[in-house]
């Protein structure tokens, strides 16, 4: 697999010009009418201002994607690829590769992570299939999935081989639910895809497993996936996942990775609410005072969406109200509604 190469991995100035998004603004919006300032305030929910937790999920998912390129097409690659199919078959199988490169994402919802890991992805290499030759393949370099709500082991690993359909253009989840594979043999068949023809498979939404009954059998079968695939596996839940991953052993040295709590009222928090500040479709646009940060952290507890909502209904209750200005009022007003 020498000849895939993936991007070139960014760093500082280089890499913040590539995950920030201003969406355009024109400050001749505010002599508009009402109605088409309301509407041009959804323009406010795609700006992003990457931190440092931006930079780290980066990192994370770039160097997780590069692990597991160095493996493709090595000796123990191929081992791992004999084992699979053993599995497959229903026969005893060993793991070669193990899981070592496997990590978790975890933080409270409305940070950020989600947005973050979105465009680390898109940094990396995507979603989409490259195909290499010498040897021929199709590697897609990230699998993105959720959770399953009910923590079904087959339905988790069946979505795996509908995306890498998706993006391959193959058959393997149409074969699978045709041939009523067991979730052994559809682990082993999950495996050896994924170490065809994946780089990261990330798994969202890993709150799930701890509000479910089977979330024990889904932590084994996880697992197993990841001693047996030999590509790197990250997890992204909220705080609560965490502690269940300490609690089950064969996943804690496994789930190591990036933890974050909602942002203190410092220096990313006001730069990010100065951004925001410079988005404004009221009459009269006012200056982001200390009062008024102070104000929306107390109302939002640090969590960047809520922070983007607020000033958002602020907005929009200034506009309708004829109050014309975000100030401490509207803010309030839109808090308490």
């Amino acid at each position: 697999m020498k000849n895939l190469q993936m991007p070139k991995m960014l760093m500082g100035k280089e890499l913040e010009e590539a995950m920030v998004s201003l969406p355009p603004y024109d400050l001749q919006i505010c002599n508009a009418d009402a109605a088409t300032r309301i509407m041009a305030l959804n323009d406010i929910t795609g700006v992003y201002v990457p931190s440092q937790m931006s930079f780290e999920i980066y990192s994370k998912i770039y160097l997780a994607m590069l692990q597991s390129l160095k493996k493709k097409q090595t000796a123990d690659a191929v081992k791992q690829g004999n084992q699979n199919h053993r599995r497959i078959q229903g026969l005893n199988y060993n793991s070669v590769l193990g899981g070592a490169d496997s990590f978790s994402i975890i933080g409270p919802s409305g940070i950020g992570k989600s947005t973050a890991l979105a465009k680390s992805i898109a940094l990396s290499g995507g979603e989409q299939a490259i195909i290499t030759d010498r040897p021929y393949a199709r590697i897609i370099p990230c699998v993105n999935i959720q959770c399953p709500h009910d923590c079904s082991v087959k339905g988790l690993l069946l979505e795996i081989l509908s995306q890498v359909d998706t993006a391959t253009g193959t058959r393997y989840r149409e074969l699978a639910v045709k041939n009523r594979a067991s979730i052994a043999s559809l682990i082993g068949a999950v495996s050896q895809v994924a170490l065809n023809n994946i780089l990261l498979i990330v798994i969202d939404e890993c709150q799930n497993i701890c509000r479910n009954k089977n979330g024990v059998n889904l932590v084994a079968s996880m697992t197993q996936l990841i001693n047996s695939s030999g590509v790197s596996i990250c997890m992204v839940g909220l705080p609560e996942t965490e502690l269940f991953f300490r609690r089950e052993m064969q996943l804690a040295r496994r789930s190591v990775g990036l933890s974050y709590p909602a942002l203190p009222c410092g220096g990313y928090f006001i730069r990010f609410c100065e951004t925001l500040f410079s988005y404004q479709y009221v009459a009269h646009p006012s200056r982001l005072t200390p009062d008024i940060i102070e104000l929306l952290y107390e109302c939002t507890g640090g969590i960047i969406a809520i922070v983007v909502s607020t000033i958002m209904e602020a907005q929009q209750v200034a506009i309708m109200t004829g109050k014309e200005r975000l100030s401490k009022e509207t803010i309030l007003l839109a808090y308490q509604e």
